[in-house]
């Protein structure tokens, strides 16, 4: 995963990013999200309900899925 490419799909977001490791870190908004060169910085909610940065390296991240709703192809 390439720095501009993570930041356009962020930009669209709500996503979410699987590592290499199977982790996966749901990123709402671009505003809880930074990107470097190297790894991109998310802030999740820890089990004890605080805000933490998790730092992400760009080789690691597996894929990314969109999550926004999509209306359905076929009308019923």
């Amino acid at each position: 995963m390439d720095r501009e490419e993570l930041m356009r799909l962020i930009a669209q977001g709500p996503i979410r990013v699987r590592m290499n490791n199977g982790e996966t870190f749901e990123v709402p908004n671009a505003e809880i999200a930074t990107v470097s060169d190297i790894s991109a910085a998310v802030l999740v909610r820890d089990e004890d309900g605080r805000l933490r940065h998790r730092h992400l390296a760009l080789v690691c991240i597996c894929t990314v899925e969109d999550l926004r709703e999509r209306p359905d192809a076929s009308p019923d």
